[in-house]
């Protein structure tokens, strides 16, 4: 075997394995407890990992528990009890795990569970989470299986007002998670385009 082939096959198992979610310190058995969890309960056990100086380990539970799909309520519950804005080894630690799965925590979680987690450079680092209304997930739905192009002009309209909620704007179903905001200078020239009667 050429030693060419060997490099592709080895980047080729290493791109699969980089979209592999989460870190392997996460047994099963913790998963299944965090699927029962309140918002409360989950808040509070993040805090643990808070405490103990583990950003990487309160990353990857706050990632765990919004892609084992949740309703508002639990997690604006969880937020509450972490407070807002995270804290920058925190933001970071979620950038690391969300460059090795932004298809699951972002686009996954828009069609499954109504919500994506969404992670920008301003240059810094921020992350945002934004709740998505039916229409948004139909025409999201839509854009996956057969193309923006193909899309009914209806649904174009949804859907490049949802990707400017994911962008910049919005002041409804939104939340800033941390990291540096946009200045109104930069955010200008993309909110011109939001559509308000959609939002």
């Amino acid at each position: 075997m050429s030693s060419r082939m060997v490099l592709c096959i080895l980047l080729c198992l290493f791109s699969l394995s980089a979209f592999a979610y989460s870190p392997d310190t996460i047994t099963g058995d913790e998963r299944l407890m965090w699927e029962t969890m309140t918002g409360r309960e989950a808040g509070e056990e993040l805090l643990k990992f808070r405490f103990a100086g583990d950003p990487a380990g309160f990353a990857a539970r706050f990632v765990l528990f919004l892609n084992q799909g949740r309703s508002t309520s639990d997690i604006l519950a969880m937020l509450r009890v972490v407070g807002l804005p995270l804290k920058t080894r925190e933001i970071s630690a979620l950038e690391d795990i969300y460059l090795d799965t932004p298809e699951e925590i972002s686009v996954n979680n828009i069609s499954e569970n109504g919500y994506s987690l969404e992670c920008h450079a301003t240059p810094d680092t921020r992350f945002s989470l934004v709740f998505v209304n039916e229409a948004e997930r139909a025409a999201f739905r839509k854009w996956r299986e057969v193309g923006y192009e193909s899309l009914s002009e209806h649904d174009k309209k949804v859907y490049a007002n949802l990707e400017g909620r994911l962008c910049v704007w919005a002041l409804k179903r939104k939340i800033h998670l941390g990291g540096p905001r946009l200045t109104y200078e930069r955010a200008k020239p993309i909110m011109i385009y939001a559509d308000a009667e959609l939002d």
